[in-house]
């Protein structure tokens, strides 16, 4: 079954959007067993994991990013009907992966020093390392992963990179509750079992997506096969255009690193409440991502085929769209807030439940506000992604973090009656003021008339093409 949406309407936008939604929260649903589940083995791990995962993103993304970003030329090529430049953009998609795997594995020695920075007790700094080698190698898989999606995020059929996601998140989440336990007759293992699983199911989503792409109905379509080989020139293309796409990433979540460190020198209480409120915001934040991820693909689309006002309509509809599922999101973190800490919170804590409820409370209703704004960042940032400008992304992202925000919570942490909250809402302030930049950069307009791909043949607008079969 093959569905034609109207271009720029909101069927296509949710048609896009559901399968990458779903995706996302196949992979939030994995983190949250993920913490749950450390949660109830130590307390101590579930304190390690945080700043040991963010750590380990942060320096896969810049890899991640770059790989990912061949997505956009596929969507573009798309666009203007150019049938081989979808299949060597993808092609070296799977190669800048590829290539990256001995760079990210090498991490592992300087992230240990990191983490030595952080300052935790030395029973958790011995968990964080355990960690952060297993996501390091897990990086490897999921950049594997950004590149083979490129092809179906690019192209709009977003349900095969759903289906591959959700395999890789069931096996993560069988294996976590194998090797964190011991079930099954296997040791228990506890953190680096956690690590384990998410190394071994990292691959999956990768190595199902490159084999579909390599045969049925989109082999098709497109030459995969007869350009799946380095091409120089499109590899320095897309790093040049994805490098930076990648390091405004790198950038933000380098300074949230920074947060989450410094909130680990907090009082017990403040730590653990903070720690659970980025857990919850998990549920939150990955749909988001995941729309903006879809505002990226149809824009590239319009802007390939030259219509950059369809590409306009359709971010202004994916902000709403995203804006209302927050809404009904933000209203949970204000009714349930004991449900949220009591999901999270470990048996084994000493932290009283009304003082974690109390703080944890309080950061869940800051966080209502923070996610809104994040929703504008993450749509209209990917809507200037999808066009190519992602010099103005780095820029912005990278002065705001690194020039504002982070020197500021060094401040407000040196200050005298200092507090998890006030930190918080700082960062709350932060957020807001990427949101605006990325608002009046959109409404400036530059994005509208750039250029990325050649248009032949000419076509202004492509539907969304859902194919019911194998790729």
């Amino acid at each position: 079954m093959t569905h034609h949406y109207k271009p720029g309407s909101y069927r296509e936008i949710l048609g896009v959007a559901f399968p990458v939604i779903a995706g996302m929260a196949a992979q939030t649903v994995m983190m949250f067993c993920d913490r749950m589940f450390l949660a109830r083995h130590s307390v101590w791990e579930l304190q390690a994991a945080l700043p040991a995962g963010i750590l380990a993103f942060t320096l896969i993304c810049l890899f991640q990013g770059a790989a990912g970003y061949a997505s956009t030329f596929v969507s573009q090529n798309h666009g203007a009907g150019n049938s081989r430049g979808v299949a060597v953009s993808y092609a070296q998609g799977v190669f800048i992966a590829l290539f990256s795997a001995p760079l990210l594995l090498a991490l592992s020695i300087p992230g240990r020093l990191i983490l030595d920075l952080g300052g935790h007790d030395p029973h958790v700094l011995d968990l964080e390392v355990t960690y952060f080698r297993w996501m390091m190698a897990a990086g490897v898989g999921a950049t594997l992963n950004a590149g083979a999606a490129s092809l179906w995020s690019g192209l709009g059929r977003t349900t095969f990179t759903m289906v591959a996601g959700m395999a890789g998140a069931a096996l993560n989440i069988l294996l976590d509750w194998i090797l964190i336990f011991g079930n099954l007759g296997f040791p228990e293992m506890g953190i680096e079992g956690a690590g384990l699983a998410t190394a071994i199911s990292s691959f999956v989503p990768g190595i199902i997506l490159i084999t579909l792409s390599l045969r049925g109905r989109v082999s098709r379509e497109f030459p995969i096969r007869e350009n799946l080989r380095p091409n120089g020139a499109q590899v320095r293309k897309t790093l040049r255009y994805g490098l930076p796409a990648a390091a405004s990433v790198f950038m933000d979540v380098a300074s949230f690193s920074v947060f989450v460190f410094l909130t680990g020198r907090l009082t017990p209480v403040e730590f653990t409440a903070s720690n659970i409120a980025f857990g919850v915001n998990n549920l939150a934040f990955h749909p988001l991502l995941g729309f903006g991820i879809t505002t990226t693909i149809l824009v590239g689309r319009y802007q390939g085929g030259r219509n950059p006002a369809m590409a306009g309509r359709v971010t202004r509809r994916t902000l709403l769209v995203a804006l209302l599922y927050f809404s009904l999101i933000a209203a949970t973190f204000l009714i349930l807030p004991g449900m949220y800490m009591t999901l999270f919170r470990s048996p084994e804590t000493e932290v009283p439940f009304d003082q974690l409820l109390a703080t944890g409370t309080t950061l869940l209703a800051i966080l209502c506000l923070w996610g809104g704004f994040d929703a504008v960042s993450l749509m209209l940032g990917g809507a200037l992604r999808g066009a190519g400008d992602t010099k103005f992304v780095m820029i912005l992202s990278s002065c705001l973090g690194w020039l504002f925000w982070i020197p500021g919570i060094f401040l407000l942490y040196q200050s005298p009656g200092m507090s998890v909250v006030t930190l918080w809402l700082f960062t709350t302030l932060y957020v807001a003021l990427l949101a605006l930049g990325y608002f009046l950069r959109y409404r400036k307009g530059p994005w509208r008339t750039m250029v990325m791909v050649e248009q032949e043949p000419p076509c202004l607008s492509v539907p969304v093409t859902e194919p019911a079969g194998r790729g």
